[in-house]
């Protein structure tokens, strides 16, 4: 895989010097993969699919939904979240 990345011309500048920079690249994001896995194997579907809920809840509230109602709603995802852990 190939990736572009535009970078501020100040960091452009900075990582010229770096001679081993792909590696280093790869191994950040090699690094990051595995965070990603490790938090999917952390994290049941079902968790995964209630923090989507929970967003959806909270995109609710901006959208004149009440601070009790949001809490409420939070409290009782947060506790069927954390019983399935």
């Amino acid at each position: 895989m190939s990736i572009t990345v535009q970078l501020p011309p100040d960091v452009e500048e900075r990582v010229k010097s770096i001679r081993d920079l792909d590696r280093r690249v790869a191994d950040f994001l090699r690094g990051q993969a595995e965070l990603e896995d490790w938090r999917k194997r952390r994290y049941s579907e079902r968790a995964r699919r209630l923090l989507e809920e929970s967003r959806a809840n909270a995109q609710a509230s901006k959208e004149g939904e009440s601070r009790d109602e949001l809490f409420r709603r939070f409290f009782e995802l947060h506790e069927r979240i954390s019983s399935k852990l």
